[in-house]
């Protein structure tokens, strides 16, 4: 197996839906971070063996984002790209897809992508091919369905929560809310976030380069909140890297995967990072910074109790502040990892997704 680094990695700014990046499809800004992210790391778009993207929401405009975006951006065409869809998992997958194919030899460079655009997600008709019955003719919000439909017993993200813990938020909860909220306010590294401009009529160019829930985020709120935007992270095998004269930020060291009850889906994310820690030979006590897929608070909190070990939990803080977008979320958790680990240690990357699945990263700065 080859030594697969992470060369650079970018992101948008995450957006509320309906306001600063309400304007485009998820294509628009993907193609964005492409273009930025290998002109910020030197590397020539034909060196490019493969394009991984994650979209949790995927429309029909486009049905492949992971090689649209590319097109889109007006890359090489010779180079193929696809898309995977495991919900708020997606992001991490399409990370996941990359170091395999690095680490087996298959391919040099990948990139890893993931994006949603809520905004942009549609309303649909179900039912009405063969017939329009008045029964029939019904709008559906595509998200919602998507909330109820990942698991045999449809249910959306606040029932699941209700079935977890009931409808209270407790003491614990609330005081990593609120911790984890004032460490997003602190704000990321400089140069994390690509700015998005665009013009409108008398106002003139709008720029979008700022989260913008963070201001608003309460620690009171049970669920994080949907927010529009994309990452990317550019990988590439260690000797390619030296190759081009390029310094990794951090090594992905492996992943594990995990089922789980679709009730308590986030006890699927503690199960995979205990698989992949006993993979790999390690404890809790060798990991320095546990980043956990903050779905809610109440999640995260009974995730780390379920390990144990004295890791610094989301030091940047996570979704229940910037808000939370399926696709890309994996790779922004990376990108907060990575920033958060000093040279030599060793941080994990939780996710779980709706139907009880779970999904756990190494990666070594």
């Amino acid at each position: 197996m080859k030594k697969v680094v992470i060369a650079d990695s970018l992101r948008t700014a995450w957006g509320k839906p309906g306001g600063g990046l309400a304007s485009f499809i998820a294509s628009d800004f993907s193609a964005e971070l492409l273009k930025g992210l290998l002109a910020r790391a030197g590397v020539e778009a034909s060196a490019v063996d493969q394009v991984v993207f994650g979209q949790a929401h995927p429309s029909t405009m486009p049905n492949n984002i992971g090689h649209y975006a590319w097109l889109k951006a007006e890359l090489p065409v010779e180079v193929p790209g696809y898309t995977v869809q495991s919900c708020s998992g997606s992001g991490l997958q399409a990370l996941r897809s990359c170091y395999y194919l690095i680490a087996s030899g298959n391919e040099d460079i990948c990139v890893a992508g993931g994006t949603d655009s809520y905004s942009a997600a549609p309303f649909v008709l179900r039912d009405v091919r063969n017939r329009f019955r008045p029964e029939n003719r019904t709008f559906i919000d595509s998200v919602e369905e998507a909330e109820c439909c990942t698991q045999p017993k449809a249910m959306t993200r606040m029932e699941q929560y209700e079935l977890a813990y009931g409808a209270c938020l407790n003491d614990e909860a609330v005081a990593f809310a609120k911790e984890s909220i004032v460490r997003a306010r602190d704000g990321d590294r400089a140069g994390q976030i690509l700015p998005i401009s665009y013009e409108v009529r008398k106002k003139g160019t709008v720029t979008v380069d700022a989260d913008e829930l963070v201001a608003g985020a309460d620690e009171e709120t049970v669920l994080a909140p949907y927010a529009d935007g994309a990452a990317v992270a550019l990988l590439m095998s260690e000797d390619k890297a030296k190759e081009l004269g390029i310094n990794g930020q951090a090594a992905v060291c492996g992943f594990a995967v995990a089922g789980g009850d679709p009730e308590r889906p986030h006890l699927a994310g503690a199960a995979a990072v205990e698989k992949l820690l006993k993979n790999k030979g390690l404890a809790m006590g060798d990991v320095a910074v546990l980043e956990i897929m903050e779905n809610s608070a109440r999640d995260v909190v009974e995730i780390a109790k379920a390990l144990g070990g004295n890791a610094k939990i989301n030091p940047m803080g996570g979704a229940l502040a910037r808000g939370k977008n399926d696709g890309a979320e994996g790779i922004a958790m990376l990108m907060r990892l990575v920033d958060s680990l000093q040279a030599g240690e060793k941080g994990v990357l939780c996710a779980y997704t709706a139907g009880g699945q779970g999904m756990a990263a190494l990666i070594e700065k």
